[in-house]
């Protein structure tokens, strides 16, 4: 039997997260470095989402909140990105002696795929000049403990489909690979 696992975008690509100080990511590159191990070790196949912002943004986007993304279009172009992914889910499940999919991997704190962590707050996206500014947008924003807009859409997808498939952290991740 082979074992699956979908995995948020930017766990294989970091090069497609917002630009920022590396540093700020050391622990989550510390759980992805681990959980990147695992899948080699224990031979588990990947699917890749599709990385929504990097998509509908580009690669020189800034930061944003989960607020940002809340929007009609937004969404739907997410349900649009994941047919493919949940077709081949839907296949692979079909063949439940054959393929076993482990889960979908979030990246919490996202606003597009944390799934029990995202960034929110009341940020327009004005970045200012000014350090009084900047500090002001900082403080508007808050870590919620909900799902980010694209996973929300996974989620959905998921019911909609039938597919028993949970939504895992990394770590979660990591330590069902190490019983395994």
């Amino acid at each position: 039997m082979k074992t699956i696992v979908v995995l948020s975008h930017c766990i294989l690509n970091t090069a497609s997260k917002v630009k920022t100080d590396e540093s700020d990511l050391a622990e989550e590159y510390l759980v992805r470095d681990r959980l990147l191990r695992s899948i080699v070790e224990k031979n588990v196949q990947v699917i890749q989402l599709p990385c929504p912002e990097f998509i509908l943004y580009g690669s020189r986007r800034w930061g944003h909140v989960r607020d940002q993304f809340s929007h009609p279009h937004f969404r739907e172009e997410s349900k649009r990105m994941l047919e493919p992914v949940f077709l081949q889910l839907e296949e692979y499940a079909s063949y439940p002696e054959e393929y076993e999919i482990l889960g979908i991997v979030s990246v919490e704190g996202s606003p597009s795929c944390g799934y029990r962590l995202t960034c929110t707050g009341a940020w327009g996206g004005e970045l200012g000049t000014d350090g009084e500014t900047v500090e002001d947008i900082k403080k508007k924003l808050v870590m919620k403990e909900e799902s980010g807009v694209f996973m929300q859409q996974v989620e959905k997808g998921l019911v909609e489909r039938g597919l028993n498939i949970p939504i895992l952290s990394m770590n979660e991740t990591v330590d069902l690979l190490s019983q395994r």
